[in-house]
Formats: C-alpha cells, sequence, structure tokens
C-alpha cells in the first residue's frame, strides 16, 4: 500500500507507516527469541541470545547501549570486547564461513563448536584456563550452585566442569556483568 501510495505521489499515511516499518525492522529481534545461537549459526541470533543488552526495548530489540561503553577502558579493550560481542573476531565458527574448514574448537580436545560460550567456559587450552583464573571473579556468579557441593577449598575450578550446563541467558548475564 505504501509503495503504490508513494509511485502515484499521493499522501502516505505517517503513523501506519512508522508502526508498519518498525514492525519490519523488529522481525528480525523477533526470530531471534525462538532461535538458538548453535543451531542456526547466525550473528543476529548470537548477539541477542548471548551479547545483546539484557534490557530489551519494545518488542525484544536491544535498545540500551551496553556498560562497558560507558567504562574508561584502553582503546585496545575496548575494541577487542566490542568485537567479541560482534561476532567479529577469529574464532573458528566464524573464520571458517570465509575459509572453510571445521568449526570446531582446535584449541583443546573438547570436540565443541569454537564459539564465544566454548571460549568463555569449557576450553581446556592452557591460554583460556589461565585467564579463567586470573579474572575468577568474574565467573563466581555463574557457578554458585556447583560451589554448594564442592569442598571449602580454594582450588576448585568450575569452569570445566562437564554436567554443569549453561544456560544462554547466563552467558547474556555474564557478558553483561557491571564489572
Amino acid at each position: 500500500m505504501f509503495k503504490q501510495k508513494m509511485l502515484r505521489v499521493t499522501q502516505v499515511p505517517m503513523l501506519a507507516f512508522i508502526c508498519d516499518l518498525r514492525f519490519r525492522h523488529l522481525k528480525v529481534w523477533r526470530e531471534a527469541n525462538f532461535s538458538c545461537p548453535r543451531a542456526v549459526n547466525k550473528k543476529a541470533v548470537t548477539y541477542h541470545k548471548w551479547c545483546g543488552s539484557s534490557e530489551s526495548g519494545p518488542r525484544g530489540s536491544p535498545s540500551s547501549i551496553p556498560s562497558y561503553l560507558y567504562k574508561d577502558l584502553d582503546k585496545h579493550v575496548l575494541r577487542n570486547f566490542s568485537r567479541f560481542r560482534l561476532s567479529a573476531h577469529h574464532l573458528r565458527v566464524e573464520s571458517c564461513k570465509w575459509h572453510g574448514g571445521s568449526s570446531i574448537c582446535d584449541k583443546c580436545e573438547c570436540g565443541e563448536v569454537q564459539d564465544e560460550k566454548c571460549v568463555l567456559l569449557s576450553c581446556k587450552c592452557a591460554e583460556m584456563c589461565e585467564l579463567r583464573m586470573r579474572y575468577r571473579d568474574l565467573f563466581e556468579g555463574m557457578f554458585k550452585a556447583l560451589r554448594a557441593f564442592a569442598p571449602l577449598s580454594s582450588e576448585f575450578n568450575p569452569f570445566l566442569a562437564c554436567h554443569h550446563s549453561i544456560t544462554s541467558f547466563e552467558i547474556n548475564a555474564f557478558l553483561n556483568q557491571d564489572s
């Protein structure tokens, strides 16, 4: 209807046009609500489920600016974190789209897709384990349930717990925490 009105050079009802435009724009986020990042392998779904702001706007669109953008961070840290959140990184889940090959993690023998979830939580390579231990305070909230069953020692390493399933909501909360 809007296209026909424009071709005929007649008046377009702006309120209806704006509503229709917003509805079409939000289609991406509506579709992302019902998809799993590992099943669909689309950047919009991964961002919406894992990295998008947890404060969603009208009809589920990510409308607020992530808190890390307001922090006094070095330029390279800000750039790298933004690249990670937007899937503009060199993890195999992304690089195999351009160069072919497998998206399975090549850093360890975990056998998972090397994506944001794998790198943050389950990759067993020495570099990732060292980073998790260095920043263990950031990860503490995710593994509170496991700590109840662990001995009260400082050696508890929750990051490689193979029987703890991390949900998309928990990954989103982790990436949006105010740290």
